[in-house]
């Protein structure tokens, strides 16, 4: 039998063996016949030669960056002070429309723009208000909304404003465009290409261990309710979708809830609105509960769905106890107590008229971001953000247990977790965040975004890759761990938001979305020891962005109403629900000879189950011919979900040879392999991990010495040791390790190659090396940063 490698993931992999096999790096012009781009992709190409050779053309322009990462981050599209009322109407120059969908957001410089209700945009959301971003008196910014997707050209561009009051007024000076990534001057064809296709597809052999069931936190369940969630919670939309949710096995994640409008604004006509108390400025009335149902939604939520826990995330607080317009409803300090009050009473409330409410309350959406909590803004005058905003998640905590102690608190719900960022002083902040909440949270709470440049990551990774899904996701996991360990306060995860930043429904953005969930989900199903629930940012539809690519469904053109789910026609996002529809079971472990490839295997007796992500810059051809004669099955069956020559293809299950299943770059598929005889595991392999003290230890080429002790060292049957590394301009340098003074070889394979490198490492450790206190010895070259340091143990049990 081969050594077993219990968990399969990114570049680096827990394992009790594992040959590390350096891709080389290759750019399409390496290829002799490089792949040619899509449709699609020609027409981006004239939009953004458009948008570089024509538009922008004596128009102010703002670049960012150097080098091959520079480029476009703001466009003027409009300079010139105009007076707004009510209603008013702002034309945009001809050409704004086609280059819209390139940029994440649109905002004014002038005055008195405080007194702005919302803007609708023509005609990509005519009748809904985009959501804003930041509003104070001087400065105004507002997403882009989706572009509908249209082979039609869109009708010239106008913004349209609606005031406060109708008798307010204010002043714009300009109209910017902002993208969320600055455009390089040169197209991009990575995002419409079949990558890696001028190739031939290598050959990765993965053995699955079927003699045991692999343990992760004390279970070998895969545990499906933890990771098929929806941003949905019940109630929310028509059960019709519920059910058709509900079919598939996916459940309600999480949502957000807003006070401001949900109780300040009345949805019909008299309904009760809350106030402030006149005997308490700041607080509000809570006598208003006497009179509000908080309890409808839940009521009236598909049987399959009512009282599933879920998690709902408190935001936008009255703007009576709040700081004016900064923060998106950040309580002020001197209302810190009021605000806990209200939030309190609104679970009791809905606990009370609903029969229940969300198992995990967050306390604020994104609260790590100056956008959401407005204290973060005043830090250079001498306010301490976070310290702030760890005293206000005590105190909601605090109230709600008073109340409620089932429920479960938590926070921060980071958004923008690039930790590294301020030489890992982001980090830090994340670090006191985990000690000064000990004893009053239940939970911690993150999101993780990617934007367009994850598509190609691996051929990207030296030419400024700069998300998570090359190893910075399971770095960051760690290190956040180490931490908790550390300071005694050691809680689950919740992963509440994850998918992509790009706008759009053509076929390079839902590529996109649908490879960032699926890499997201393989890689958080190997840490149920550490996550408690995954949540893709995905919708059964969503009636204030009805064209939004994160929704499953988008409204007929042929009818005028739209409720339910027949009203609706279902978008490539819903193939999501299909490709997972039945993943489940007791999982197994698994071993391959791979860089860059998760994989996660169950089984359910019947049939052996395998989630594979390829993340590395080859198609592959995945052989598990040697397991099908294991265990005498006759065929292999896969289900696909995939780029493929411009478009996004669902292949639902089909036959396919098991010594050579097709699995392409940035693809997740589904493999399985019906069993003729029940699979029976006659043992356990029980996988722990134990960390050491420091976290983001800098480097100078000197020795560092960690420390880590474990139990019953001699009951260990393998082990590894993770390192996790971070460096600008890569490891250009192998690191020197000694394990209790043996020296261990770390390949960092292609770390070398990466602008910026952050990511796992590891090693085999021979179970005789180890000890109840274990000493372990890093030298790494200068401006590295040694993020994390840990062993994971194997056990082997009846």
């Amino acid at each position: 039998m081969p050594n077993i490698k219990p968990f399969a993931f990114a570049r680096y992999s827990l394992s009790a063996c594992l040959i590390v096999t350096t891709i080389a790096f290759a750019s399409a012009q390496d290829a002799s016949k490089p792949a040619k781009i899509s449709a699609e992709g020609q027409k981006q190409k004239a939009i953004h030669d458009y948008l570089f050779d024509t538009f922008s053309k004596d128009r102010e322009t703002v670049y960012r960056g150097n080098g091959r990462d520079r480029g476009l981050k703001e466009l003027t599209i409009l300079e010139k002070s105009k007076e707004i009322r009510d209603g008013d109407e702002l034309s945009l120059p001809k050409g704004a429309e086609r280059i819209a969908g390139l940029f994440r957001h649109f905002g004014f410089h002038g005055e008195n723009l405080d007194r702005i209700k919302e803007v609708h945009v023509f005609p990509f959301s005519p009748n809904k208000a985009p959501p804003r971003s930041v509003q104070v008196k001087d400065f105004y910014r507002v997403q882009m909304p989706s572009i509908p997707k249209s082979d039609q050209p869109p009708e010239p561009m106008k913004i349209r404003f609606l005031m406060k009051t109708k008798d307010d007024v204010c002043r714009i000076d300009d109209l910017v465009f902002y993208a969320q990534k600055a455009i390089p001057p040169e197209f991009d064809t990575i995002p419409y290409r079949d990558l890696g296709s001028e190739f031939p597809r290598e050959r990765v052999e993965i053995h699955v261990d079927t003699d045991h069931e692999l343990s992760i936190g004390g279970s070998t369940e895969l545990q499906r309710d933890r990771w098929f969630r929806i941003h949905e919670t019940p109630g929310v939309v028509d059960q019709s979708f519920e059910k058709w949710a509900y079919e598939r096995n996916f459940l309600p994640g999480r949502g957000a809830f807003k006070f401001n409008p949900a109780l300040t604004r009345a949805w019909n006509k008299g309904d009760p609105t809350i106030s402030e108390r006149t005997d308490k400025p700041g607080a509000a009335d809570l006598t208003f509960f006497d009179r509000y149902d908080a309890g409808s939604r839940q009521r009236g939520a598909f049987t399959g769905w009512k009282d599933k826990p879920f998690a709902l995330c408190f935001n936008d607080w009255p703007e009576f106890m709040s700081v004016p317009l900064v923060g998106r409803g950040t309580p002020k300090i001197e209302h810190f107590d009021d605000a806990a009050e209200l939030a309190a009473a609104y679970v009791v409330d809905q606990i009370r008229d609903g029969g229940s409410t969300a198992a995990w309350w967050e306390v604020k959406n994104e609260s790590s971001v100056q956008s959401e909590w407005a204290h973060h803004w005043k830090e250079k005058q001498g306010i301490d953000g976070w310290g702030l905003l760890a005293d206000f998640h005590n105190r909601v905590a605090d109230e709600i247990h008073s109340v409620a102690p089932e429920v479960k608190v938590g926070g921060p719900s980071s958004a923008y977790m690039q930790l590294q960022a301020g030489d890992f002083g982001l980090y830090r902040n994340q670090a006191r965040f985990i000690k000064e909440t000990r004893g009053h949270i239940d939970f911690f709470s993150h999101h993780f975004y990617e934007n367009a440049l994850t598509l190609g990551a691996h051929e990207r990774r030296g030419l400024g890759y700069s998300n998570y899904l090359l190893g910075r996701f399971e770095a960051i996991l760690d290190m956040l761990r180490a931490e908790m360990h550390r300071v005694d306060n050691v809680l689950p995860i919740l992963i509440t938001e994850t998918g992509s930043l790009q706008n759009g429904r053509e076929p390079s953005d839902n590529w996109l979305r649908l490879y960032a969930w699926n890499a997201y989900l393989t890689k958080s199903m190997q840490r149920p020891d550490q996550i408690d629930m995954f949540v893709p940012f995905i919708f059964l539809h969503m009636s204030w962005n009805p064209n939004s690519g994160d929704a499953a469904f988008a409204p007929k053109a042929d009818r005028k109403r739209h409720h339910k789910i027949d009203d609706f026609e279902p978008t490539t996002i819903a193939n999501y629900f299909e490709l997972w529809r039945d993943f489940d079971g007791h999982r197994l472990p698994v071993e391959f000879d791979r860089d860059w490839l998760d994989v996660v295997a169950v089984h359910d007796g019947k049939r052996i189950s395998l989630a594979v992500t390829n993340m590395g810059g080859r198609q592959i051809a995945v052989d598990l011919s040697g397991v099908a004669n294991q265990v005498g099955a006759k065929i292999a069956l896969q289900t696909r979900l995939n780029y493929h020559q411009g478009e996004v293809v669902f292949e639902p299950e089909h036959p396919v040879d098991a010594a050579a299943i097709p699995v392409d770059v940035n693809e997740t598929t589904v493999i399985r392999l019906p069993l003729e005889r029940s699979l029976q595991p006659s043992g356990k392999l029980q996988v722990d991990r134990t960390y050491a003290a420091q976290t983001a230890v800098a480097a100078d080429g000197q020795e560092t010495s960690f420390q880590i002790a474990l139990d019953s060292p001699e009951a260990v049957q393998s082990a590894r040791l993770l390192i996790g590394m971070h460096r600008r301009g890569g490891l250009t340098e192998p690191l020197t390790v000694e394990f209790n003074g043996a020296p261990i070889q770390i390949d960092t394979g292609d770390a070398d190659e990466f602008s910026e490198f952050f990511a796992p490492l590891d090693a085999a450790l021979p179970a005789s090396l180890l000890n109840d206190e274990n000493t372990i010895t890093i030298s790494a070259q200068p401006r590295s940063t040694i993020t994390s340091v840990q062993i994971v143990t194997h056990r082997k049990l009846p």
